[in-house]
């Protein structure tokens, strides 16, 4: 017996998914100029001009030591466009989203809440506003299915998800439910994230609200449903 419930615990990502509908670029050119500058003697001039016939051969007079000097001197700034970001910004960038903190989570709901949101994120979905009034019902459902001892959307004392917000005043224009039993948060999320029918929960753009209650207890450990709506 032992053997078969410790089989049963290390396989329990269990987990289901219930929805329903109520009713109702830029290039840079750097151009060159190059300047020979040779003495007024026309017989090396005329070497320069008849096997470099290109060059651009200007004359000059030598100046004086200051003034050679000074010409001398580079004039040319080279500027060149930067895309470094400022330290603070980058910073901010390599952090986790999170969700604010909502009064009235536990920890461990805040944890799950956060991870949805990141996964929302992810898609370009707007985050899940949690909804205190779902997160009580949330945590009905986790304690019943523990002291119950049953694992099911359906349950004996609530019925129905949807039965369950109807009787406790919830409005919806839909709606939809995850349950899984796992020993941690962050296990329990990878097995609902893992699951076609429960990521698609999560991230539907319709859904607006979360509630989140967790449970310890039962035989996986922990009992976590997730209650949502869009209005």
């Amino acid at each position: 017996m032992k053997f078969f419930k410790g089989l049963a615990i290390a396989l329990a990502v269990a987990a289901a998914s219930l929805t329903m509908a109520a009713p109702a670029s830029a290039a840079t050119t750097y151009t060159y100029t190059y300047t020979i500058k040779v003495p007024a003697r026309t017989d090396l001039a005329s070497v320069l001009s008849w096997y470099f016939p290109k060059l651009n051969v200007k004359w000059y007079t030598p100046k004086t030591t200051a003034q050679t000097t000074q010409a001398k001197q580079p004039q040319t700034t080279v500027s060149q466009p930067t895309q470094q970001q400022p330290k603070q910004q980058m910073q901010q960038q390599t952090q986790p989203q999170t969700t604010a903190a909502v009064s009235g989570l536990t920890a461990t709901e805040q944890q799950m809440l956060n991870l949805v949101n990141q996964e929302r994120a992810k898609a370009g979905l707007k985050p899940l506003q949690a909804d205190l009034q779902l997160t009580k019902l949330a945590r009905m459902k986790s304690q019943d299915m523990i002291n119950r001892n049953y694992f099911s959307h359906n349950s004996p004392t609530y019925g129905s998800p949807f039965d369950m917000m109807k009787a406790y005043g919830v409005t919806y224009r839909t709606a939809g439910e995850n349950i899984a039993g796992n020993q941690s948060v962050q296990a329990a999320h990878n097995a609902l994230m893992n699951s076609p029918g429960h990521r698609a929960n999560i991230l539907n753009a319709q859904y607006t609200h979360i509630g989140i209650g967790i449970v310890e207890g039962g035989p996986y450990g922990m009992m976590f449903t997730q209650m949502f709506v869009g209005r």
